[in-house]
Order: structure tokens, then C-alpha cells, then sequence
């Protein structure tokens, strides 16, 4: 039997903005001690998408996120020896020669973790990874739109029959992107920040936690709760972290595909 009654309850709220009662690391230990394997696997998964974003940061010589699966010490031996990762990471990166074209092409990477990893999943982590990775589309596609770029480059990583895609692929000529319906909230959030990007990272982050927060509803004893609680907490750490110099530096490298 799993100890989500005991787990839950004992979770304080999250508050985006102020500093939790628990931190990451805190967290994670707890659920170390109280889910089974095929839960935490789910854990990993979210916990995944850091290690990925921690490649980058090794190939770019940057700190690394500490969120991650894996640390600093066994992301490196794990690129080395080509283990304790998904085999698809190695075949994506196995694609370019030096650190520089993977660091250029790494949203190829990210790519290939959604359209592996939705395939994988169900339930609620099915449905968190589908957001996730639409919120990301939606942002490259307003990104593309406003720095005059062509989408087709932009997404060529992506699966151009896949619907959210193709919804994307046919406003290509147009001067301006209308995401869906469910999405035009956060257009409209990012264009009353102008150009400011630390307002813009704060939209962002601001916009997923509530969605996911309502994707979650109140405290239930189970583990989408507690997988929708992991993300949640990770994008309020991510909130406290970024100052406004290093929030407009997140936005740069956003913006450039770097």
C-alpha cells in the first residue's frame, strides 16, 4: 500500500512568489521513502527533462541544476559510457560532432524527450507532458513570429503531421501566430510585458504553475497530485532563484535558440 495519506498531508502549500516550508531535496527524500519504484519512476521522468537541460550546461561550461536525476559527477560518466539515460538521448546527440552543434540544436533534444516520453506515459504525467510541451510550441512559435524567423526551421525537430504542429505550420505565412483558444490567455499575458523579459519569465512560470495547480485541484491522495506538487515546487525554486539580470539571460538564450 502506498503512504500517499501519509505523504500529502504532510506537504505544506506552495505559494508562488514566497519561499516554501520544503525544498527539492527535502522533498524528493520524502518520496524516496514513501512511493514505490513505479511511482518514482514517474518522479524521474519529470525530474528527466532537468538532466536534459543540465547537457546543455555542461557542453556550455554552466552551472548545473541540481533538480536533476542524475549529478554533475554521474551526468558526465553517464554521456561517457552512454548510460542511465534514455537510449534516444544518445542517438539525438550521436547526430553532431562537437558540443557546440549539440548545444545549438538542443531543442532537437527536448523535442525527442516530449514525443518519446508522452508515447510512454498516461493519466496525469501524459496529460502534464502534453502541456508542457505545448506551452514550449506556443512560445517558439511567438518567438519566430516576432524575431521575423522562419518556423519551419524552428520546428524542424517536431513532427509536422502532429496536429498541434500543423496548426502551427499553417499560419507560416501569416504576420502574426494565434495560438488555440487555450492558449491565447498566455499570448495576451506575454504581449502586455512588451519587452521587458524579465516580466515575460515571470509570465511564463506564472502561467504553467496555475495551470497546473488547477490541472491538480486540491490535495488528494494519489500520485498525479504528487507529480503535479514536484513540478509545481521546481517552478517555484526556478521563480526564487532568477534574479532580474539572470532572468533576462534565460529569456536571451531563449530567444536565440543558445
Amino acid at each position: 500500500m502506498n503512504n500517499y495519506y501519509f505523504v500529502a498531508p504532510s506537504l505544506p502549500s506552495l505559494v508562488l512568489g514566497e519561499t516554501p516550508e520544503i525544498t527539492f531535496g527535502q522533498l524528493i527524500n520524502l518520496l524516496n521513502l514513501n512511493l514505490n519504484k513505479g511511482d518514482l519512476k514517474m518522479v524521474s521522468v519529470l525530474r528527466l527533462l532537468v538532466d536534459l537541460e543540465n547537457i546543455r550546461a555542461l557542453y556550455s561550461d554552466e552551472p548545473l541544476d541540481s533538480r536533476g536525476n542524475l549529478s554533475e559527477k554521474e551526468l558526465d560518466e553517464a554521456l561517457l559510457v552512454q548510460a542511465d539515460l534514455p537510449e534516444y538521448v544518445f542517438e539525438f546527440l550521436g547526430k553532431f560532432e562537437d558540443n557546440k552543434e549539440k548545444v545549438r540544436h538542443f531543442f532537437g533534444l527536448l523535442s525527442r524527450y516530449y514525443a518519446e516520453e508522452i508515447e510512454r506515459q498516461k493519466g496525469f504525467l501524459k496529460d502534464l507532458l502534453i502541456f508542457q510541451r505545448e506551452v514550449r510550441l506556443v512560445l517558439v512559435a511567438l518567438r519566430a513570429k516576432k524575431m521575423k524567423r522562419g518556423i519551419l526551421q524552428e520546428l524542424q525537430f517536431e513532427d509536422f503531421t502532429d496536429p498541434f504542429v500543423a496548426h502551427i505550420l499553417a499560419q507560416k505565412d501569416m504576420e502574426e501566430y494565434e495560438p488555440p483558444m487555450e492558449y491565447q490567455d498566455l499570448k495576451q499575458d506575454l504581449l502586455a510585458c512588451g519587452d521587458d523579459p524579465w516580466e515575460q519569465y515571470k509570465t511564463v512560470i506564472s502561467y504553467a504553475f496555475n495551470h497546473i495547480e488547477e490541472m491538480t485541484g486540491y490535495p488528494l491522495f494519489s500520485i498525479d497530485w504528487i507529480l503535479g506538487y514536484v513540478a509545481r515546487l521546481m517552478l517555484i525554486e526556478k521563480w526564487n532563484e532568477l534574479d532580474e539580470e539572470k532572468g533576462e539571460e534565460f529569456v536571451h538564450k531563449f530567444k536565440t535558440g543558445t
